[in-house]
């Protein structure tokens, strides 16, 4: 656990919701409502939240785009007053689906405070590797 997820979990505040789709393109729009309901009750500016829907939105596409087929998405928000960490997760065909020198990831971690790729092992259960991108964004008090 980082010092994110200690500062959202001894929050009292804090709110968490997890979603699980298709992993098609067509659903980052939910997975977009979901974050920005979620950072906008947690009282994140609108260029916090348009940061935080960019983010999702790369992170998302990324997965969607090399996930097993017939796979889903899943999408872990967690926020109170003073961050927003999200966790996006996939089985993808490949074992690095994400190219860290991209554009993409360069526009991530621009606009983010903290973010990390995870890759495991192949997966024969689920037929491919089991990939998270996680990030942060630190709520900027005015």
């Amino acid at each position: 656990m980082d010092s994110s997820d200690r500062i959202i979990t001894d929050s009292t505040r804090a709110t968490s919701t997890r979603v699980r789709l298709d992993a098609d393109l067509s659903q980052v729009v939910m997975l977009r409502a979901v974050a920005e309901t979620v950072a906008l009750i947690a009282g994140f500016t609108v260029d916090e939240v348009a940061d935080i829907r960019v983010a999702l939105d790369e992170a998302a596409t990324c997965l969607i785009l090399d996930a097993v087929p017939e796979s889903e998405i899943h999408c872990e928000v967690s926020a109170d007053a003073f961050r927003i960490r999200i966790a996006v997760s996939a089985i993808c065909d490949s074992d690095h689906p994400i190219d860290t020198t991209g554009f993409g990831w360069h526009v991530m971690h621009s606009i983010t405070d903290h973010l990390a790729a995870e890759h495991a092992a192949y997966d024969h259960e689920q037929d491919g590797y089991p990939v998270t991108i996680t990030f942060t964004q630190v709520r900027r008090l005015h």
